[in-house]
């Protein structure tokens, strides 16, 4: 029997969570896409593995209920009421992609120091 997912699992969604200097894989100062989605997935395998108790593949909401785990909607994209890792890694990707979209303010495609520190005006 499958259970519909409502809330399912997801590694990280990187605008809510610091990332460390060690994302910075050249040296250069600054986050490329290439460098926050490396660092994203990386944390996002761990929590995967973690959730998916039963190692198929697929993450279930039997495997997350009563967990204390990270969750949002709309990473089961076909909605076939599981999570594969294809599929988190694609709902991890799209919170990079909004990250740099709303902080990377001069366009080029990378968080600068002053980028990532900067706070939402209100």
């Amino acid at each position: 029997m499958k259970i519909r997912l409502g809330m399912l699992v997801v590694g990280i969604f990187v605008g809510g969570v610091a990332m460390a200097k060690s994302t910075d894989t050249n040296k250069d100062g600054n986050f490329s896409r290439e460098e926050l989605l490396a660092a994203s997935y990386e944390k996002a395998e761990k929590k995967f593995k973690k959730a998916d108790v039963n190692g198929d593949g697929r993450v279930t909401m039997d495997e997350i209920k009563g967990k204390k785990l990270t969750v949002a909607k709309g990473a089961d994209q076909n909605k076939d009421g599981m999570i594969t890792w294809d599929e988190y890694k694609a709902h991890s990707a799209q919170g990079v992609d909004k990250r740099l979209a709303k902080k990377d303010t001069n366009g080029d495609g990378m968080l600068s120091k002053e980028e990532r520190s900067r706070k939402k005006k209100s």
